[in-house]
């Protein structure tokens, strides 16, 4: 029986995940990501999937075009972009990578050797810099990245061009119009004739994306590590735009909630104030109608790789060296029963015991809201924080045992963090009634004024800042009176003239 869903009722979970989810004409979960999570360093490692360019899909899209052309009955000939289009490609790839190599820490892909050389420039080009890379966090870190990133600013430029390129598609379609009236034709459904077609048509399809949302992309590292597609290209491009900035904008919103929730010490501390930050998620989820359960694509692996310094992740590298001397020599009996029991070769026993095992585990994530919610509920799991400066109201990750109201983020257009303007006002206040401090201040402006112009020595300078800190002191305590004080810096330096 067919069944009639117009009186059908969303759920607010429903509504919830259909926000996460692809979209006609877009995929939020194109790149395959792999991530660890280091316990002892609380670091996060990302692995960024390396199968989204030429060098890689090179001989997939021959087979591909080969395949179109025995079927339209054309000559194949493979396409050489001219040294102009490599320049121009290499280029831009360039400029991509010093763009943001200074913002986060992480190493070109698994052809880095082949990408770029010992100078840090680019040999070959790519349509995203990230693909392939590796990349290294601290817990937290790509949170705070995301939340705070400015997507409205490249979106509005991406806008802007999309409705200019709609503008002239439509003049175009007005101007060469067959002026005689025709039958309308239903459009004809466009035909696959293998998954090879549809591997290649996304691929094409992104690379097309990514030229048009890469500012987009690159306003946060999740986005650029997860960067959508829009795949059917005869969607409104504008609509799918929109769209796609909603996503990153709810995403925004939701985890500044649960930030707030969950860690924020002055967020309704007379209830919430008794709670961990793991029950305050659960209160948190329970109000919004969401599940305690969160899914996540987990491998485990054994293997010579350590990922920590203590079993079953690592060991200290004298340990390591020890087992190896330890195996050195001649195969003892046991050995070599050993071998013939389980019907291995001695010298695979010796190099299995030599060299040192360590479990790994590594999860997959394909969108910005999967790493989004592994990164946070891998904080809860290790006790990691979270907390709001006191200056800028931007939240910060707690370092260890280290307590501080204030963040070490310096904002644009300013030369120091927030710790250090809040110990400077700290400090100002703590001496705002210290005639002695004033004193020291003022004439340590006059003086550094005078050096700068020469008519004081530097050496001189440092010399008497030294014995000016003393007198400082001194003065502070009691031992000499302020007045003195003035008089020994007005006397200090004999050129310039005591005022009367």
């Amino acid at each position: 029986m067919k069944k009639d869903y117009s009186e059908y009722k969303r759920t607010e979970y429903d509504k919830y995940l259909s926000r996460r989810s692809n979209r006609d004409g877009v995929l939020l979960d194109y790149f395959a990501n792999y991530v660890r999570f280091n316990y002892e360093t609380k670091t996060v490692n990302i692995a960024v999937d390396d199968r989204n360019e030429y060098q890689a899909m090179d001989f997939v899209i021959e087979e591909y075009e080969q395949e179109v052309a025995e079927r339209t009955g054309k000559e194949y000939k493979k396409y050489e972009p001219s040294p102009e289009e490599q320049k121009s490609e290499l280029k831009e790839t360039q400029l991509d990578y010093d763009r943001i190599k200074n913002r986060y820490d992480f190493q070109l892909g698994s052809d880095a050797g082949i990408l770029c050389d010992e100078t840090g420039v680019i040999e070959n080009p790519l349509i995203n810099i990230f693909s392939g890379a590796y990349v290294t966090l601290k817990y937290g870190e790509g949170i705070l990245d995301f939340i705070y990133a400015d997507f409205m600013t490249p979106f509005k430029k991406a806008y802007e061009s999309a409705q200019l390129e709609k503008m002239l598609i439509e003049y175009a379609k007005e101007l060469y119009k067959d002026k005689t009236p025709q039958p309308e034709k239903a459009e004809e459904p466009h035909k696959i004739y293998n998954e090879n077609q549809i591997y290649v048509e996304n691929f094409y399809s992104y690379e097309m994306t990514f030229y048009e949302i890469k500012d987009i992309a690159f306003a946060s590292l999740y986005t650029a590590i997860c960067p959508p597609n829009f795949t059917d290209r005869s969607y409104d491009k504008i609509k799918k735009l929109k769209w796609y900035l909603s996503y990153l904008l709810w995403l925004q919103d939701e985890y500044k909630e649960m930030i707030e929730f969950c860690y924020d010490e002055d967020f309704y501390p007379e209830i919430l104030g008794s709670l961990y930050p793991s029950e305050r998620l659960k209160l948190y989820r329970t109000i919004h109608d969401l599940p305690f359960r969160f899914d996540r694509t987990e491998e485990l692996s054994i293997s010579n790789r350590m990922g920590g310094k203590e079993m079953p992740y690592g060991m200290p590298i004298n340990e390591i060296l020890d087992r190896i001397k330890a195996m050195s020599g001649e195969p003892t009996e046991a050995e070599k029963q050993f071998a013939e029991k389980y019907n291995i070769s001695v010298g695979t026993l010796k190099a299995c015991i030599a060299h040192p095992s360590f479990m790994s585990i590594t999860y997959s994530f394909r969108s910005v809201a999967d790493i989004l919610e592994l990164e946070f509920t891998k904080m809860l799991e290790q006790n990691v924080h979270f907390r709001k400066c006191k200056r800028c109201g931007k939240y910060f990750i707690m370092k260890g045992k280290y307590d501080t109201r204030y963040c070490d983020r310096v904002e644009e257009g300013e030369s120091r963090s927030c710790q250090e303007f809040a110990a400077a006002e700290n400090y100002k206040a703590k001496h705002a009634d210290d005639k002695a401090t004033a004193i020291y201040s003022k004439y340590y402006k006059r003086y550094s004024a005078r050096v700068k112009v020469r008519q004081i020595k530097e050496a001189d300078f440092k010399k008497w800042k030294y014995q000016a800190m003393t007198k400082r002191d001194k003065c502070t305590a009691g031992n000499i009176s302020a007045e003195e004080f003035v008089e020994w810096m007005e006397d200090y330096f004999p050129n310039r003239k005591k005022k009367n």
